[in-house]
């Protein structure tokens, strides 16, 4: 029992000690300003980069970093990034076309002439679910211990798969082709897998 009493007490007196310190650093009840805070770091002699958690202001002039440079370094390198990133801007043209189409929008006039916008509205959805289903396999197929792949589902109902890897087994082209028919909904005969390294 007096364990018990010792740790109420215990943190009856933290309790306190915060709010004291509340009071004293924030004023009345508030929480205090970000610059009162570091003030408070600062005079007790620490420097805020020293401080695990603690928000510091970067000056990015001295970095000398260019907006071109920055897009560079952010662009996917690599055969399959590319390739995905190809895939998804056709993709995303293919999308917005679509909508303008099931919208009724103006600039669509001459797509439009062939499609309603049912059958547009149609078309996205396939699109979408082609995309949703791609990105499916390409992990189910990751998870398999490949260190990448990319599907690509055609609006005929082929797929193709490429994984990288330097040499594929039989039986590892059976599991691939097994996740693809699950997902995708498509005969065997209807997908072909290659490898690149």
């Amino acid at each position: 029992m007096k364990r018990k009493q010792i740790i109420v007490l215990g943190l009856v007196l933290v309790i306190i000690a915060v709010g004291i310190l509340q009071y004293t650093y924030g004023g009345s009840g508030e929480s205090g300003t970000a610059s009162g805070v570091s003030d408070l770091i600062l005079s007790q002699g620490n420097d805020l980069e020293d401080i695990p958690g603690a928000a510091v202001y970067v000056d990015n002039s001295a970095l000398d970093i260019t907006d071109e440079a920055l897009a560079q370094a952010q662009q996917p390198t690599g055969f399959f990034a590319e390739a995905k990133l190809e895939r998804d801007k056709a993709r995303s043209k293919q999308k917005e076309e679509l909508k303008s189409i099931a919208l009724g929008n103006d600039g669509a006039v001459e797509a439009s002439a062939t499609l309603t916008s049912a059958e547009a509205q149609e078309q996205l959805v396939a699109i979408i679910r082609r995309s949703e289903t791609e990105v499916t396999i390409e992990t189910l197929i990751k998870q398999r211990g490949f260190e990448d792949a990319m599907a690509y589902m055609s609006d005929t109902g082929n797929v193709d798969v490429i994984v990288k890897a330097s040499s594929l087994s039989a039986q590892e082209v059976a599991q691939i082709s097994d996740i693809v028919v699950r997902h995708a909904n498509v005969p065997m005969e209807n997908i072909t897998v290659k490898n690149v390294n």
